[in-house]
């Protein structure tokens, strides 16, 4: 046998088997739904129904005639005919990655209280299709109490999810509770870690909330990189970048045309070795606040707020740190600053600091006086370093 004639007969073959596939997907069809076709349908309008069916006449392996006309049942809330959910099964024979088929697929699921399926479906939908994620995401939010969620979502991440930092961040973003977003994001941390994004902005709402040991948790176990040793004062001595994430420093950028204040990180020997520095210049325009903001999460107890200060020739008075609840945002009971001196002109100050039981969280604030004092502006730059919180 020569090779042309093989080559005939292989595609003589072929065709004849595309021919049958088609041949027996068609029947299939038409047979699931045969007895569907030959009556009304109560959920779809007449001219609709005769839409649907010339459709599929003409264009029997297009899965969206089959959807168009079963589909209006599947949504519906009246009980569910047994004809749709062989219609839409037999379209993923036709489309098996299609976006309406696997929509179908899903209501359908849902319909039946199949709500893993339903879930599974929603989720391919969103990993598939990124037109699609938006509605996606919409439906998988509203299970996330049923207790199919649990389940699905340890499926999904064991297998890799490469969507779920954008899950969190429409979860996040929109008016979830924050009890059922704070539960979803620990059970992903437990598995793998999120974006700085995602991380960032459920731990806002939780501080805005009033939740911080909760937003701690979360930046602690769910974020990429955390530096092993924290401290009660993340980066208190300024040698990492500032990263912008949830407990790092909130350092305003300022203008000294527009705030009346620029802050910077920079480095100083003035202690005869290299390190970096908070330095604050003013020049005496009206100051807008905040200038430089850290949140924290200390359990309630008596501690000592450590830090290092330098004026510079020509110091702005009234320049202090204080910390206060969040919330409310009032000042904690405090002891009088104590300084010391220390070396390359600089002092160290030392205070007391009581946090009563109900003042989950804190935050240590930069204060510039009274509100004359903001009104005229400060000038001259101060330096500050080597901050820490040791409870006694």
């Amino acid at each position: 046998m020569t090779r042309s004639t093989a080559s005939r007969r292989s595609l003589a073959t072929l065709a004849l088997l595309s021919v049958t596939l088609a041949s027996s997907l068609a029947v299939l069809i038409w047979g699931l739904a045969g007895d569907g076709l030959r009556r009304p349908v109560g959920t779809l309008s007449g001219d609709a129904t005769a839409d649907a069916r010339k459709y599929i006449v003409q264009r029997p392996f297009d899965p969206a005639g089959w959807l168009a006309w079963a589909g209006s049942t599947i949504s519906s809330t009246e009980a569910l005919p047994p004809f749709a959910s062989k219609v839409v099964e037999a379209t993923k024979l036709l489309g098996p990655v299609d976006p309406q088929v696997l929509r179908a697929q899903a209501l359908l699921a849902l319909r039946r209280q199949d709500i893993a399926g339903g879930l599974e479906r929603a989720a391919d939908i969103a990993a598939l299709f990124p037109a699609e994620r938006s509605e996606a995401f919409v439906t998988l939010k509203a299970y996330l109490r049923d207790p199919a969620w649990a389940p699905f979502l340890a499926s999904r991440l064991s297998k890799g999810w490469p969507q779920v930092d954008a899950f969190v961040l429409a979860t996040c973003t929109s008016n979830t509770p924050l009890a059922d977003l704070i539960g979803l994001v620990q059970q992903i941390a437990r598995a793998q870690p999120m974006s700085d994004e995602a991380v960032t902005c459920v731990g806002n709402r939780a501080i805005a909330e009033n939740a911080v040991p909760a937003a701690y948790w979360i930046w602690l176990n769910a974020s990429r990189l955390v530096p092993r040793s924290v401290g009660n004062v993340f980066n208190g001595d300024f040698e990492l970048p500032l990263a912008g994430r949830l407990f790092d420093w909130r350092l305003a950028a300022g203008g000294e045309y527009r705030e009346g204040f620029a802050t910077a990180i920079r480095n100083d020997d003035s202690r005869g070795q290299s390190t970096n520095v908070l330095a604050i210049r003013f020049n005496g325009r009206p100051l807008r606040l905040p200038i430089a903001q850290q949140f924290l999460a200390l359990t309630p107890g008596r501690y000592v707020l450590t830090y290092s200060m330098r004026d510079h020739a020509t110091a702005p008075s009234g320049v202090s740190w204080v910390m206060r609840c969040v919330p409310p945002l009032q000042s904690l009971t405090s002891s009088a600053p104590v300084t010391e001196r220390g070396n390359g002109g600089w002092t160290i100050r030392k205070q007391e600091i009581t946090i009563p039981a109900a003042c989950t969280g804190q935050l240590l604030d930069l204060e510039v006086g009274n509100r004359l004092q903001m009104l005229q502006g400060l000038q001259g730059t101060v330096f500050f370093d080597d901050f820490s919180i040791i409870r006694q």
